[in-house]
């Protein structure tokens, strides 16, 4: 199949190259900024170009003319501070993409969207894809990945007969060469990633849980939808639930009594003082996220995950602590001098602010 992919060069783009590797594919990516043709990347024919603009069509139409299938998988997630930025490079490029793609006659189209879709939980009880996708009020990247769904929604009823659709909502999706793409989003920039092999306590919840999933293991669910020309929307996640003292043994710290509540005033008040650039949205989503049941996946895909949640945990946190990385600049290795760099230039916080 010849297959053009969007964020080939991300954390879920690296691993579906992989998964692509001697399956007789021709790829070509479209990424803000194409890597090196080195390794796993120097299997597609990249294209350089922002998404996220609409003088991007000439070029992503030219891209999608005879194409048997197109992913879409790019979506900003800095800076976090610019919600208007990350409205234009989520829900207002994928309805870009999307429309192109319908346009040309793409036959198959996937995207990979989010639990962070879903409206929250209200148990612990696993929920299918009819669970309402309303998104967590206070996470703008929740609020995005639910107009992000809307989207598709309006564009398949103005054209039912263009194209088919899969849709996959994966949970938390990890690897060890996301590491340092990780600790960037997640930690502050001076705070080496070595730090979290050595942390003596942390705040635990028993009530605590989160789902996570292999890099791999949604790259594989992605391909399955796209030769299968799979339709509607799919649960990807990990088993078993990843509780909080999965977390401490991960990260080998002791526990320290503190409800998850408390914990996100912490974490909120942190951001507010520009001591964390992690946005409180995402302890929300995390809080907050229903747990997925994964059945329509596993019978209509035949897919299941082949990494143990806890044991992807552990590769992440190993990632992180090592500043794990590829070539690709979405995946570059971070250090503590990268760190110093990025906060005394600001180069998140000053992508485009138009």
């Amino acid at each position: 199949m010849r297959v053009v992919v969007s964020g080939a060069s991300g954390n879920l783009g690296t691993a579906l190259l992989r998964a692509m590797q001697g399956r007789g594919h021709e790829v070509h990516a479209l990424v803000r900024r194409p890597p090196p043709p080195q390794g796993v990347y120097a299997e597609a024919r990249w294209t350089a170009v922002d998404l996220s603009r609409d003088e991007s069509r000439a070029v992503l139409r030219g891209a999608l003319q005879g194409a048997d299938a197109y992913l879409h998988l790019a979506w900003a997630l800095q800076p976090m501070r610019r919600p208007g930025y990350l409205h234009r490079a989520g829900p207002l490029m994928l309805h870009r993409c999307v429309q192109e793609a319908m346009t040309v006659g793409v036959p198959q189209l996937v995207h990979v969207s989010s639990v962070a879709a879903y409206a929250p939980r209200r148990s612990e009880a696993l929920v299918d894809e009819r669970w309402p996708v309303a998104g967590v009020p206070s996470s703008t990247y929740s609020r995005d990945k639910a107009a992000g769904e809307r989207v598709l929604d309006v564009l398949l009823r103005q054209r039912p007969d263009r194209s088919r659709v899969a849709v996959l909502r994966p949970c938390l999706i990890a690897q060890y060469a996301a590491g340092g793409a990780m600790l960037r989003c997640g930690t502050p920039l001076v705070l080496p990633g070595r730090v979290l092999r050595h942390a003596p306590a942390l705040p635990f919840d028993p009530r605590f849980g989160i789902q996570l999933v292999h890099a791999a293991d949604v790259a594989d669910a992605a391909l399955r939808a796209m030769e299968r020309g799979a339709q509607g929307q799919f649960n990807i996640a990990g088993e078993p639930v990843v509780r909080g003292r999965d977390i401490l043994d991960a990260l080998r710290a002791r526990p320290v009594r503190l409800d998850s509540a408390r914990t996100r005033r912490l974490l909120a008040a942190a951001w507010a003082a520009r001591l964390s650039p992690l946005d409180p949205g995402w302890v929300d989503m995390a809080l907050q996220c229903p747990w997925m049941d994964t059945t329509r996946a596993r019978r209509d895909l035949a897919w299941q995950p082949a990494h143990d949640a806890r044991e992807v945990l552990v590769e992440l946190v190993a990632g992180m602590a090592e500043g794990a990385g590829t070539e690709s600049a979405a995946l570059r290795p971070r250090g503590l001098g990268d760190g110093l760099r990025s906060l005394l230039r600001g180069t998140v916080p000053r992508r485009e602010a138009t």
